[in-house]
């Protein structure tokens, strides 16, 4: 299955946190052969802004970030492309899947086996970044 990925998107950037959100029709677009194994580039369907988007413009999230940011990394869409010499991956391009800010967790520790792996220790969370 082939799809068609565009150069450039509409987006909607987070520049610093204190100046208004920028909104630019031609944010490029990460191409296939500029993921890394392991990465894989996602057709948004919808998406929406979440708190840690909000934490991370006012600049109160314990976690590094870098500007521009964009946010709504919380969504479904559609695998368009994986990085090539990816191993062992659950998805194949065109698969629907969900996105959210939690990559991974532990499954092991009394945090995680309540379900609340979002208070794990051992967490691995999605950073905001400028690809989407």
């Amino acid at each position: 299955m082939s799809v068609r990925i565009p150069k450039t998107q509409k987006a909607a950037l987070v520049v610093s946190s204190d100046a208004p959100i920028l909104v630019k029709d031609d944010h490029p677009v990460k191409q296939p052969e500029e993921l890394a194994p392991g990465e894989c580039l996602v057709k948004m369907h919808c998406t929406g802004v979440c708190h840690t988007d909000l934490h991370a413009r006012k600049g109160d999230w314990p976690l590094p970030h870098k500007f521009p940011l964009i946010g709504g990394h919380e969504g479904v869409g559609e695998i368009a492309a994986i990085g090539a010499h990816t191993i062992n991956t659950p998805v194949k391009i065109g698969d629907r899947v969900g996105v959210k800010w939690l990559a991974d967790s532990c499954l092991q520790c009394e945090q995680c086996r309540k379900g609340l792996e979002q208070s794990t220790l051992l967490l691995s969370i999605l950073p905001p970044t400028t690809q989407r």
